[in-house]
């Protein structure tokens, strides 16, 4: 297969690949192909040119299968080039998780450090829940709402009756096996979102359709 992908200056560069490359792979060739210091930073970029939407492709993603969920009439692209947040989630998880939006469970908190963290993400049994501010729109929808939502393994929930985090007033918003997080610089603009900054769900449904669930940081 022939894949396309721009640098930062928009300049393309065709490369045929195997069906089963990943990103990492892409990324590997590019930094031999063009003589780069490989700094651990060079990272492949989808672009969702139509939407404004953007994300990085994990290290292990198909780069096919990345471009089998395009729709043929939009000018999507692959994009090369530095991010250097690429791997700080390892280097300085407890940055991600400030004390007012975590929560540990019962049985738990008083045993959990704050360097246990992100054992605790990666552990099979136990999880912390992370729980804030945020405006959301689902697909469809003209308006955005400010809602109080929590994180949690089986997905994001957002309350209906304000801070509560009772059973009966969580509804289910999103999850996470099924679909692909993208991030908006420009939600103001094309969606009229309350900020510029934010990110976006996109679903596959039961039925093959793309649904964008769309969420703006609440500062």
């Amino acid at each position: 297969m022939v894949i396309k992908v721009y640098s930062e200056d928009d300049t393309s560069r065709a490369l045929e690949v195997p069906g089963d490359i990943t990103a990492r792979d892409v990324c590997q060739l590019l930094i031999l192909k063009n003589h780069y210091i490989d700094d651990h930073s060079w990272t492949l970029f989808e672009q969702l040119t139509h939407t404004g939407l953007g994300r990085a492709i994990e290290d292990h993603e198909l780069v096919m299968e990345v471009q089998s969920n395009w729709v043929m009439e939009e000018e999507n692209k692959l994009y090369f080039r530095k991010n250097y947040a690429k791997y700080e989630f390892f280097k300085n998880p407890l940055s991600f998780f400030p004390d007012h939006m975590i929560s540990f469970p019962s049985e738990t908190h008083a045993a959990v450090s704050h360097s246990g963290i992100l054992q605790m993400f990666l552990s099979s049994s136990t999880y912390p829940e992370i729980h804030g501010y945020l405006h959301a729109k689902e697909q469809g929808k003209k308006s955005w709402k400010k809602l109080y939502f929590l994180l949690r393994r089986s997905g994001l929930y957002f309350s209906t009756k304000g801070t509560s985090k009772e059973p009966r007033h969580l509804q289910f918003f999103c999850e996470f096996s099924n679909s692909d997080m993208y991030m908006s610089l420009t939600g103001k603009k094309i969606s009229g979102a309350p900020t510029n900054y934010g990110f976006c769900f996109k679903v596959l449904s039961s039925r093959y359709a793309l649904m964008l669930k769309k969420c703006a940081v609440a500062f």
